[in-house]
C-alpha cells in the first residue's frame, strides 16, 4: 500500500449524472479537490425512473443515503402485462423485504426505484459543500505528462490536474479521445438490437400504480409507469426498423417523433392516448440500446466511469448500480493509492471488470423472445407469463431473472463513516 497522499488531490469529473457526483462524495470525504463540469447550463434533474439493486444497494448504504432515497423513492406496486384491451394475464408484484433479509436479492419493481433527478439533486446536495459544480462546459482534449493531466475546455481555457475522470454518459467524448490511437478492435461495444422512446404522460385517474406492458406483433412494446399522483412516464420500444431509427437519431427529434409514431399507430391498448403524449412531450429522448464495452478503461491519468466505460443498457437494470459501485471502488482503490495514479487505476479495474462482465450478460434468449415478430409468438409469451402467476411461481421466477449473480463490494477502511 502506497503512503498517504502529501497534499490533496485535484480532480477533475466530467458529467454531473449519477456516476460523478458519487465519486466526489467519497473523494471530499478523503480530502480530495473535486471540479464538477456538466456540458449543460444546469443540472438535468429530469429523466426516467430508476433503480437500484443488488450491491448499488449496499454502496448507496455506506454512503449513508438510503434513507433518503427511500423518503423520495416511488411507490411501485409491481409489474403487469397487459392484453391489447388492458386486461391483465400476469401480475409480478414487488417483493417486499422483510427485516434482516437482503436488500439484492429484488423484482422487478425494486424496493428502491427512484426519478433520475430526485437522485441526482440528492448527489449533488451532499457534494456542494466539498465539489465545486461549472456548468456549460465541456472538455475538448486532455494530454498526460507523469505527474498531471493537462484539460483543454469548450470555452478556450485549459488546466492542470491530479486525475481527469470521465463519467459524460454512454456517447463518452472522452472516451472517445482515449481510444481514438487505439486498435478498432479495443471498442467491442455492442448495440442489443433494442430501440427505445422515453417521455412524460399526464395521469389519469384509471391508471394503477404498477408498471404496465404490453407486447405486440411486429417486434414491439409499449409501457407506462406512474411517479406522482399527476405524472407518469411512457415508454415506445422495438426491435424492427433498426436501420431507419439509427438515421432517424442523427436528426432532429420532430423526425424521430414523426418515425416512432408511424411504428406504432396500430399497437392497440393505449398506443393512441402515448402517441398524443410523445407528440406533446418536451423531455422525449431515443436512443439505442448499446453496451459499453472496451479493452481499456484508463490511460495514464485520465480514467472512465460508469456509463461512460462499461454502461450495460437499461435492460439489465443496472445502470444506476454500477455508477454507484464503480464510484465506491474507484474512490476506494484511490484511498490505497494516492500518489499512484495508474496503480488505482489498475487495481478498480481489477477489482470490477469481473463484475461488470457478469452484469452485462443478457439472459439466453433475451431480448428477441420479449419481442415476437408473429401474434403466435405474443400468444406463447403470454401463455408463459400467465401460466408463471397462475403456478404462483412470480416470486421464483423474479429472483432467478433478476438476480443471477453473488459478488462481495470490497471494503475501503478510510471510506469507512
Amino acid at each position: 500500500m502506497d503512503s498517504p497522499a502529501k497534499k490533496p488531490l485535484r480532480v477533475l469529473i466530467s458529467g454531473a449524472g449519477i456516476a460523478g457526483p458519487a465519486l466526489a462524495f467519497w473523494l471530499g470525504r478523503l480530502g480530495h479537490s473535486c471540479t464538477i463540469i456538466e456540458r449543460f447550463s444546469k443540472l438535468r434533474a429530469k429523466g426516467q425512473q430508476i433503480d437500484i439493486r443488488r450491491q448499488g444497494v449496499e454502496a448507496a448504504q455506506r454512503m449513508d443515503i438510503l434513507e433518503e432515497i427511500r423518503k423520495r423513492s416511488v411507490d411501485e406496486a409491481g409489474m403487469q402485462f397487459v392484453n391489447s384491451s388492458g386486461k391483465p394475464f400476469a401480475v409480478f408484484p414487488k417483493l417486499e423485504m422483510k427485516p434482516g433479509e437482503d436488500r439484492g436479492q429484488q423484482g422487478f419493481s425494486s424496493e428502491f426505484e427512484i426519478m433520475r433527478g430526485d437522485l441526482c439533486e440528492l448527489l449533488v446536495e451532499k457534494t456542494k459543500g466539498t465539489a465545486e459544480y461549472k456548468f456549460g462546459l465541456s472538455v475538448t482534449g486532455f494530454e498526460n505528462a507523469a505527474d498531471h493531466v493537462r484539460v483543454t475546455f469548450s470555452d478556450g481555457t485549459s488546466n492542470t490536474y491530479d486525475m481527469l475522470v470521465a463519467a459524460d454518459g454512454q456517447g463518452s467524448r472522452i472516451r472517445k479521445m482515449l481510444l481514438k490511437d487505439e486498435d478498432a478492435s479495443v471498442d467491442y461495444s455492442r448495440d442489443l438490437g433494442v430501440y427505445m422512446a422515453y417521455f412524460s404522460i399526464p395521469r389519469e385517474p384509471e391508471d394503477v400504480g404498477m408498471a404496465s406492458i404490453h407486447v405486440s406483433p411486429g417486434e414491439r412494446m409499449i409501457f407506462t409507469r406512474f411517479h406522482s399522483e399527476t405524472q407518469g412516464q411512457g415508454y415506445l420500444c422495438t426491435m424492427a426498423h433498426g436501420e431507419k431509427i439509427k438515421e432517424v437519431l442523427k436528426q432532429d427529434i420532430d423526425k424521430q417523433k414523426e418515425l416512432f409514431a408511424d411504428i406504432f399507430k396500430d399497437v392497440g391498448w393505449q398506443s393512441g392516448r402515448l402517441i398524443d403524449a410523445m407528440q406533446n412531450s418536451e423531455d422525449f429522448y431515443a436512443l439505442s440500446s448499446t453496451q459499453i464495452r472496451t479493452k481499456v478503461w484508463s490511460k495514464g491519468r485520465v480514467v472512465c466511469l460508469g456509463d461512460a466505460g462499461y454502461g450495460p443498457t437499461s435492460l439489465t437494470g443496472m445502470g444506476t448500480s454500477l455508477a454507484l459501485i464503480g464510484a465506491y471502488i474507484l474512490a476506494g482503490e484511490i484511498s490505497l493509492s494516492p500518489d499512484n495514479a495508474q496503480q488505482a487505476f489498475t487495481a478498480y479495474e481489477r477489482v470490477l471488470r469481473p463484475y461488470v462482465e457478469k452484469v452485462q450478460q443478457i439472459p439466453k434468449g433475451m431480448p428477441n423472445l420479449a419481442y415476437p415478430k408473429k401474434q403466435w409468438g405474443v400468444k406463447i409469451l403470454q401463455l408463459l407469463l400467465s401460466a408463471t402467476t397462475t403456478l404462483k411461481l412470480d416470486k421464483a421466477f423474479q429472483t432467478r431473472l433478476v438476480n443471477r449473480e453473488t459478488w462481495k463490494l470490497p471494503e475501503y477502511p478510510a471510506m469507512e463513516i
